[in-house]
Parts: C-alpha cells; structure tokens; sequence
C-alpha cells in the first residue's frame, strides 16, 4: 500500500510538473517576446561567433517558444550528444549567472528557447530546447 501512494504522489509531481511546464505565461511576457523577436529580426542575418550565423529568430505561440535558427558558414560535424549536454549545460550555467537579466525573466515566466543549428549546406544538425525547469 506504502508503494502505491508513493507512485501515485511520485506521478503527481512528475504531471504537476510537466503542466506548469506548458502553462501559458503572462500575456505581457507575451507581447515583449514578440517585441523583442521583432527588433531582432531586423538586425538579421547576424554574426553569431566564428563560423556561426543566426538567420532567424522567430516566437511559437504553440510552445510559447522563442525559436533560433543557426546556420554555420564553415563545414562541421554534429556534434556528440554528449557534447550538445554539456553545451546545453553551459547555457544553463550562464543563465542561472544573471538571474535578473531579461532571457532568465523570460523562461521563468514560462518561456521556451530553442536553440536549432544548420549545416553550411542547409542540413540540421542539432538542437538546444532550454525550459523553465532547466533553470530551477
């Protein structure tokens, strides 16, 4: 009996969870996402680090997601999986650094970023999806 009521509050998390994960964020976190895709999209395509460009920012109203588009100018390799959680990992690390900065104020509020990398020849090669509880 101790370990059915056990699962049962273990699976009550795990839903509680993964429902505030897909709660919608407040309206205007909404609209200065939006703002804030929009600025960016002017200033694109963008130098994103060697060999590296972003050439699209866009917000996914489904996912409440702000959604990077990548694209390496140089020729690699998809990295390891293993290299991309570790990546990934850095990314955290760099937001839980600047907890008041905007991007951290975003994904606590319920905000996605995702993060997708392309070939030089179009190809995709990766993805990062950082969410609200990766940072909590």
């Amino acid at each position: 009996m101790k370990k059915l009521i056990r699962t049962i509050a273990v699976a009550a998390v795990i839903i509680a969870t993964n429902l505030s994960t897909f709660a919608a964020p407040p309206a205007s976190v909404i609209q200065k996402v939006k703002s804030q895709v929009e600025t960016m999209s002017y200033y694109l395509p963008s130098e994103a680090g060697y060999g590296l460009t972003l050439t699209q920012v866009r917000y996914d109203s489904s996912t409440y997601s702000i959604v990077y588009k990548y694209q390496y100018y140089l020729p690699v390799n998809t990295p390891t999986k293993a290299a991309i959680a570790e990546v990934k990992q850095g990314m955290i690390h760099m937001l839980k650094a600047n907890p008041n900065a905007e991007d951290m104020q975003f994904i606590k509020s319920g905000i996605t970023f995702h993060y997708r990398y392309y070939s030089s020849d179009g190809e995709f090669l990766y993805s990062i999806k950082i969410t609200p509880s990766d940072v909590r």
